[in-house]
């Protein structure tokens, strides 16, 4: 799931891009926000994520990706995390880095409180369900109960998952620990 957001800083447009539930900017971005070659940004970048000593932090917070530019050709460019962004724009200095970089801080948290209000899924029929079943729920101990049933209308129906999952309000549970899988065949 991808959704994007544009918010204007420093007179220019910025893409912030949600993708599995990670929020991304671009280092064109940056290049354009701060008045940077995108080359100079990119051989920064490059820098940093070198480094074998900070390898796990690179991969989780710099991808590198493709765009197409004005003559239609695919250039590198790399999406970057929040943390990716702090860690490239400490070395961006000035007054006007300063503004620059606290207002892409502030975009990065406004699209992340906008994550945390999506209730992500992928069917609307379970979101439906949701709905349902939520005003319906006791304050006290109760039980849930699911099975997902393939081919239902069928003489090859088979139940595919089910889950019995009992919430006491008393002891947190694993709901994984209840689920059955059957075989997809």
């Amino acid at each position: 799931m991808s959704n994007t957001n544009i918010i204007n800083i420093n007179n220019q447009k910025v893409v912030f891009e949600n993708k599995d539930d990670q929020i991304f900017c671009t280092s064109l971005d940056i290049a354009r926000v701060f008045s940077k070659q995108h080359k100079d940004i990119l051989e920064t970048i490059r820098n940093k994520t070198r480094n074998e000593e900070t390898k796990n932090f690179n991969e989780r917070n710099f991808r590198l990706v493709e765009y197409k530019d004005a003559k239609g050709e695919m250039r590198p460019t790399y999406q970057l995390t929040k943390d990716g962004f702090s860690f490239i724009a400490m070395g961006l200095t000035g007054k006007k880095a300063d503004l620059f970089k606290i207002a892409f801080i502030n975009a990065f948290n406004k699209m992340e409180k906008l994550l945390q209000k999506e209730t992500p899924s992928h069917n609307k029929y379970l979101m439906d369900l949701m709905n349902l079943i939520n005003p319906n729920l006791p304050k006290n101990d109760y039980k849930v109960s699911v099975v997902i049933t393939k081919n239902p209308y069928s003489k090859e129906s088979k139940n595919v998952f089910s889950l019995d999952y009992l919430v006491d309000n008393r002891t947190p549970k694993d709901p994984t620990s209840n689920q059955k899988e059957f075989n997809n065949e």
